[in-house]
């Protein structure tokens, strides 16, 4: 491990505690973590772990968080904040995920009651952030808990202004209060600004860089996160989450390519990690190979999507049906990380759906009979009424329609109601009924504009305004066909289906100049793309290429 200080190192940290104001790079040779300040009154053995443990912690790497705050409390068992840093793994709030009863044990071995714990940490700061994560932990409703932690560390950040640890840990706080949608705004702004204002001051901190991009992720803010999602792969590479979370805002604004790369060394980065650790390929980070699945989509790299979804299938085999999925997307380990066989499914189940709805493979879903999530299971109902095979398509209808009962998850319930309109707007289109079938579409795209914005891959899994302009230009309809696909292309940019219809629409409509202009976004999407694909043929006639 490599831990050195900067030559302008002073030793002005807060009162009563050892440690420099200059950034303390963190990291083995050739896998930094990035830089921080967090002065505490451990012993300088003790604070090198403890500084690793919070590095870790501010990428998500919770799993060597934990070894390094335990580190830190063997070389020191007194150590007040080393429990604090392990307590706060056991909370991970935007995986939707937390442990109670394991972050109360992390705090009980420092001491039996929170004054007793109170009673070990030297210094009014060190009590302060105490106090704080025994708030996280205490009795109560979850959204008061967090509520009251967030109160507490945004006191920590006035009595110590200085405090760029207390400022990045306020701003995440702040983002696990985020509301649904277009209502979290104002405070996706007001958390971004706080970690923008840590960037700015250390351009190498990486939880300021990671809670930018996570304040950002939604479409109107994400030009403001490309620095930091530039920035912060480089600043903790060593980390697979460090090196997925720059997509969200590559995502976000259709940067295809480098979304792909970031993701394509985030599943690297976890492939060794779970080698080194010795562990199964299940410990591997598969939500950020689903994204490699979508964006590979993207870029017309159909046999990569293929190759990521072998590996999810691999992974299957490896799993126990005994296994519960667990938080975000993992199970079945101290903090959840081993991926469980119904989060591996699901997985397997959405790549399945976007490989066959992306590709308009239809025939590779004939005779298919079981269904993994409700995506694949709107792909054979999609297949079937792009097959004539009407009956079976109507089954899917009725299926979805179960799905969007009123007892499923609000998310879930409304990406079910709009699919099985879809559905029905197929199976009416298939027989010849246009009128209603642009009717269940008016009905699809206004479940749909009730939705929140994307992040990161969109859903529903075909989304109803690009599925309406296939519609109208399939109807001779090319002039409303464009205004359809310029409606999905503003909800998600740059998605490849959605620029290819608007070129054919713009060209069906006579706009030829208009056409040459998507046709070429298409071909830049599609540069690395499978050889020999109709589309790219049909891409190159239009502008005049060979």
């Amino acid at each position: 491990m490599c831990l050195g200080l900067s030559a302008a190192s002073r030793q002005t940290g807060a009162p009563g505690a050892r440690g420099a104001r200059a950034g303390v790079e963190i990291g083995a040779p050739g896998a930094p973590l990035g830089t921080i300040v967090f002065p505490t009154s451990g012993t300088p053995a003790a604070q090198r772990d403890f500084l690793r443990g919070v590095a870790w912690l501010h990428s998500f790497g919770y799993e060597d968080a934990i070894e390094a705050f335990r580190a830190a409390q063997r070389r020191e068992p007194q150590f007040a904040m080393a429990y604090w840093g392990e307590a706060m793994c056991f909370n991970q709030p935007l995986w939707f995920h937390e442990d109670v009863s394991q972050g109360r044990a992390a705090l009980g071995r420092l001491g039996p009651t929170p004054q007793a714990r109170a009673a070990k940490a030297p210094t009014r700061r060190e009590r302060m952030y105490l106090s704080a994560v025994e708030s996280l932990y205490g009795e109560g409703d979850k959204r008061l808990r967090y509520q009251a932690y967030s109160n507490a560390m945004a006191s920590i950040v006035s009595e110590f202004p200085a405090d760029e640890e207390a400022q990045a840990f306020h701003a995440l706080s702040l983002l696990a209060l985020l509301p649904r949608g277009d209502a979290a705004l104002p405070l996706r702004e007001k958390a971004g600004a706080i970690a923008e204002g840590v960037f700015r001051r250390n351009a190498k901190h990486p939880g300021a860089a990671h809670y930018i991009l996570h304040a950002y992720d939604h479409r109107t803010l994400a030009p403001r996160a490309l620095t930091a999602a530039r920035m912060y792969a480089t600043i903790a590479p060593a980390a697979s989450h460090a090196l997925h979370m720059p997509a969200h805002t590559f995502l976000q604004l259709g940067y295809w390519d480098e979304a792909a790369a970031t993701d394509q060394a985030s599943w690297d980065a976890s492939v060794a990690w779970a080698a080194r650790k010795g562990l199964s390929t299940a410990s591997r980070d598969f939500h950020s190979l689903t994204w490699l699945h979508y964006e590979a989509i993207q870029q017309g790299r159909f046999a990569k999507a293929s190759e990521a979804l072998r590996l999810v299938e691999d992974a299957m085999k490896v799993v126990t049906p005994a296994g519960q999925p667990g938080g975000h997307h993992y199970a079945d380990s101290e903090i959840g990380r081993v991926s469980g066989p119904l989060a591996l499914r699901n997985d397997r189940g959405s790549m399945r759906a976007r490989s066959v709805i992306e590709s308009e493979r239809w025939g590779d879903m004939k005779g298919q009979s079981s269904f993994d999530n409700i995506d694949e299971l709107f792909a054979l109902g999609m297949s079937a009424a792009k097959l004539g095979d009407l009956a079976r398509a109507e089954s899917a209808i009725k299926l979805c329609r179960e799905a969007a009962a009123p007892a499923q998850e609000a998310g879930l319930r409304e990406q079910a109601a709009i699919m099985a309109t879809e559905l029905e707007a197929l199976v009416a289109f298939a027989k010849g009924r246009h009128a209603e079938a642009f009717e269940a579409m008016d009905r699809a795209t206004g479940l749909q504009a009730r939705m929140p914005q994307p992040i990161g891959r969109p859903y529903p899994v075909k989304g109803a305004d690009e599925l309406y302009g296939e519609l109208l230009l399939e109807a001779g309809r090319a002039r409303e066909a464009i205004v359809w696909f310029e409606r999905a292309l503003a909800r998600t940019p740059n998605r490849s289906r959605a620029v290819l219809g608007l070129a054919r629409a713009r060209a069906k409509a006579g706009d030829t100049a208009g056409s040459v202009r998507a046709y070429k976004q298409f071909l830049a999407n599609w540069k690395q793309a499978d050889p020999g694909l109709p589309e790219i043929r049909q891409a190159r006639a239009v502008i005049g290429r060979k």
